[in-house]
């Protein structure tokens, strides 16, 4: 069975119930939009692909220290030649899709998106695999349609350095998974917005002049300057 958008699966009861004031649910999906940390199920692996000759030792140990770092609202990418994998793996009882917001301004980095089934095998959608690079200060949208059973996804990164030039990261937002049957539990709206009804499917932004904490039912109005 799923819930529908604005429900939870409770767990110990087996029974789909509404999300609280101040939280909310996709229902079928999960949607990653906080990025204080690395969220629960995304793991990050470094690689250095090298093919000149010589001691390659030291870079792959250098390359332990390389990952796709939180920074609150999105989450970066290396700076450096190493190849590093955000991977993140769900299971979709029925096809769905999966759909991201990106900063790609630097072509001195690859940047691929890519899916695989639990084989190891690449699944045929991800065939145009290198994602478009954005203008300067610009979010583009990529989004991927989703086989049902065990999907594995790959955001991948390689900085190619030329001298002292510090490559841009690539930068990551806004993840959002269609095709889960169910979620177990409701997520807390952000600050600056709010949900004052039970059974949510989103929450709203606040009114100009008024602010609020994460979950929050409703939005306080900013106190005057005298």
């Amino acid at each position: 069975f799923s819930c529908a958008s604005g429900e939870y699966l409770e767990m110990k009861n087996q029974v789909c119930s509404k999300c609280a004031e101040g939280t909310y649910s996709l229902g079928s999906g999960i949607k990653f939009d906080e990025w204080d940390e690395l969220p629960a199920g995304f793991s990050n692996v470094a690689t250095f692909m090298d093919t000149a000759v010589g001691s390659t030792e030291n870079k792959a140990d250098n390359c332990n220290n390389s990952s796709w770092t939180p920074r609150g609202n999105y989450i970066e990418s290396n700076r450096d030649d190493c190849t590093v994998s955000l991977i993140y793996a769900v299971h979709l009882k029925k096809s769905g899709s999966v759909f991201f917001e990106y900063q790609y301004i630097d072509n001195n980095i690859f940047f691929e998106f890519f899916i695989q089934n639990d084989q190891c095998k690449e699944m045929e959608s991800t065939a145009d695999k290198w994602v478009k690079l954005t203008d300067n200060g610009e979010w583009g949208s990529h989004s991927v349609t989703l086989k049902s059973g065990s999907n594995i996804l790959y955001w991948r990164t390689t900085g190619i350095l030329m001298g002292s030039k510090v490559v841009k990261p690539v930068l990551v937002k806004n993840i959002t998974i269609e095709g889960v049957a169910y979620t177990s539990e409701c997520f807390a709206c952000k600050p600056g917005t709010f949900s004052d009804k039970p059974g949510s499917s989103g929450c709203q932004v606040c009114p100009r002049n008024t602010y609020s904490e994460k979950g929050a039912k409703e939005c306080t109005k900013c106190k005057e300057e005298m």
